[in-house]
């Protein structure tokens, strides 16, 4: 392959869900030059994937990750990391076309006009280097932060007219509607019952079980509902997820447990407020664009950070942007999963949506897994200044 031979890279060869969500957006079909596939593709020369990738290596890393007078090995080397966020490596039919693809990147232009593509390097002005860019995902909105800190001691209702402005602000974008009839999951660890089958002669075979259905896989009534991500004690939402996957991850069963799996149909068009990687599509084009995404981004972060069970007053602050989403007439938020594949749908009326036993099961968890990272320790605490 020369560097003027055409490069395209499709939908499965994509890594990141936000490259994945652009290339299904421009909606072109063709043979991809990276797996040789009739599927979705872009074009690597085009603008559009130019600043996206640009704008992911914002998104993902900090620039002392990769500039290498701070360290760094240079940004073509995040795509040979092992576990690289970008493109899935191994589906490539050729390493001589994934090098190219690379080299291709590491040609585009790193200094953009702040309103006409994305920089990524933060550069010098007047001869003194600029503050270096920190990763677009750490670096959340000072002014949520703050009050998200001030909830530990202060009463959320003082904050509600700050958030409610700063939502308005992306309204418009965030605006997507559900249609009826469309289908999402919730999981509960148990079952309505359980009992073995019988064969002729009285002998016993395998265990048949009975899914929870209706209101017991359902919305916890009122009085019942405990504290969740959205909701306060007391208030009833529908938390659903767009995939059994997903839906059986938010509830953390362990290996062992047996779960129902329930179906559940919207039976009205919703108005939803957007908080999934969708909306960095509407932002990845130039520096301008991204410095606005600040605080989408912000609540995007808060609404899909993990959170154990025992630290569930953290809850405060994603409780507080729900309300004020619902005061906005919204029927629901869509986020991402902080521990499936899919997205999250909350409902705040319940009734918007109605149990169905169609494709009701009961799956068996086999197997859980970790992913860590190494924080920094010490041998005692009282040793740091």
């Amino acid at each position: 392959m020369t560097d003027e031979d055409e490069l395209l890279i499709c939908i499965e060869c994509a890594k990141d869900i936000r490259l994945k969500k652009l290339i299904k957006r421009i909606s072109k079909k063709g043979l991809c030059s990276c797996c040789e596939k009739n599927e979705f593709i872009i074009d690597v020369d085009s603008n559009e994937f130019i600043q996206i990738i640009k704008a992911l290596i914002r998104y993902h890393y900090s620039e002392w990750d990769y500039n290498e007078h701070w360290g760094g090995n240079g940004y073509g080397s995040l795509f040979y990391e092992v576990d690289n966020i970008f493109f899935k490596k191994e589906n490539f039919k050729d390493q001589e076309v994934y090098d190219e693809l690379i080299n291709r990147i590491e040609c585009f232009e790193v200094y953009e006009d702040y309103d006409k593509g994305v920089s990524i390097f933060a550069g010098y002005y007047d001869g003194q280097q600029n503050q270096l860019l920190q990763s677009i995902k750490s670096d959340l909105n000072h002014s949520i932060k703050q009050i998200e800190h001030k909830l530990k001691t202060e009463n959320y209702f003082k904050f509600e007219d700050q958030i409610t402005q700063m939502l308005l602000e992306y309204s418009d974008c965030s605006k997507i509607t559900v249609e009826s009839k469309s289908a999402f999951y919730r999981a509960r660890i148990g079952v309505e019952n359980k009992k073995r089958s019988l064969f002729a002669g009285g002998f016993e075979g395998e265990m048949v079980f009975v899914p929870y259905s209706n209101s017991k896989i359902g919305a916890p009534p009122p009085l019942v509902a405990g504290t969740g991500r959205l909701n306060r004690a007391g208030v009833s939402y529908l938390y659903s997820a767009t995939d059994k996957y997903t839906a059986i991850s938010e509830i953390r069963p362990h290996p062992g447990d047996v779960v129902s799996i329930g179906k559940f149909i919207v039976n009205k068009e919703l108005l939803i407020f957007d908080l999934t990687e969708s909306q960095f599509l509407n932002f990845f084009q130039s520096d301008k664009s991204l410095d606005k995404f600040d605080k989408l981004n912000t609540f995007t972060e808060l609404m899909q950070k993990v959170i154990p069970p025992s630290e569930r007053h953290v809850y405060n602050i994603t409780q507080l942007i729900a309300d004020c989403i619902r005061k906005l007439n919204f029927d629901g938020i869509l986020f991402p999963s902080s521990v499936g594949n899919g997205e999250n749908l909350v409902l705040f009326n319940p009734e918007l949506m109605d149990y169905t036993f169609d494709d009701a099961e009961v799956v068996e968890i086999k197997d859980v897994t970790y992913e860590y990272f190494q924080r920094k320790w010490e041998k005692d605490i009282s040793e740091i200044e």
